[in-house]
């Protein structure tokens, strides 16, 4: 027994092996205990429960034709404003992924309502259209594309509703000048189950409907490599095959 315990001694200074007792989850806790502290604590159970949504929005995508090869995702540490990016028929196009709040869903006859918070998880500084400074945790008309939202808490299936940017209404909070409201978000979004305008379950025919609302990018050839714009950047980044766009 001392001989085994010597033997992994090596392996137990190792320097991954102290870095895996965090970033593997199974050396340091169970689906019973982890079911226990979702349970027990709503802001765990938000925080996994926002991250999971994300990434059933990308098991979506790929079950609707966009294989994980054409979804791009930031850095968790990147102050970006897209949860998943996603190249589609030429062009390149930004989701923000948001879920209801629990304690808004309510009865409102044969249907329910609920409200989405639509905001970044902390304050920065934003350069706004019209040439303003600020502090906000808002965003910023137009800083993602599509805003998308599980159906989960209605349904008990991981399907979505979307919505454009454009279509979100503009904060009213008197905190800001009047012409700066009319570039920040508000807050909270309303959604009604069953759906209604202007949300939709149909993404692809939304996009479709909106032709000038994706970045243009190049596929490329054998002979040429494709072009796209790194997430949050201006920076062109070339491609020459399609699993080259993949960021997770």
């Amino acid at each position: 027994m001392h001989d085994h315990v010597a033997a992994a001694g090596d392996a137990l200074d190792s320097l991954e092996f102290v870095r895996q007792n965090i970033t593997n989850p199974r050396q340091w806790t169970d689906p019973e205990i982890l079911l226990e502290v979702l349970e027990s604590a709503p802001s765990a159970r938000g925080l996994i429960y926002g991250y999971l949504a994300e990434a059933q929005l990308s098991r979506w995508l790929v079950a609707n034709g966009v294989p994980l090869e054409r979804q791009l995702r930031d850095d968790d540490h990147a102050k970006t404003k897209s949860d998943r990016t996603i190249l589609h028929e030429g062009r390149r196009y930004t989701i923000q992924v948001k879920s209801m709040q629990t304690n808004s869903i309510n009865r409102d006859g044969s249907g329910f309502t609920a409200d989405i918070q639509c905001k970044g998880s902390d304050r920065r500084r934003v350069i706004l259209p019209n040439g303003h400074h600020i502090e906000t945790a808002n965003y910023v008309t137009g800083e993602f594309m599509v805003l998308a939202t599980p159906l989960h808490p209605f349904t008990r299936q991981w399907d979505f509703a979307f919505r454009l940017n454009s279509t979100l209404e503009r904060t009213t909070w008197p905190k800001y000048a009047p012409e700066d409201r009319l570039y920040l978000l508000k807050t909270t979004v309303p959604i009604s189950w069953p759906l209604e305008a202007p949300w939709t379950t149909d993404l692809f025919g939304l996009l479709a409907d909106t032709p000038d609302l994706g970045e243009v990018i190049t596929t490329g050839s054998d002979q040429e490599p494709g072009l796209v714009r790194a997430p949050n950047s201006n920076a062109t980044i070339e491609i020459s095959d399609p699993s080259d766009l993949t960021l997770f």
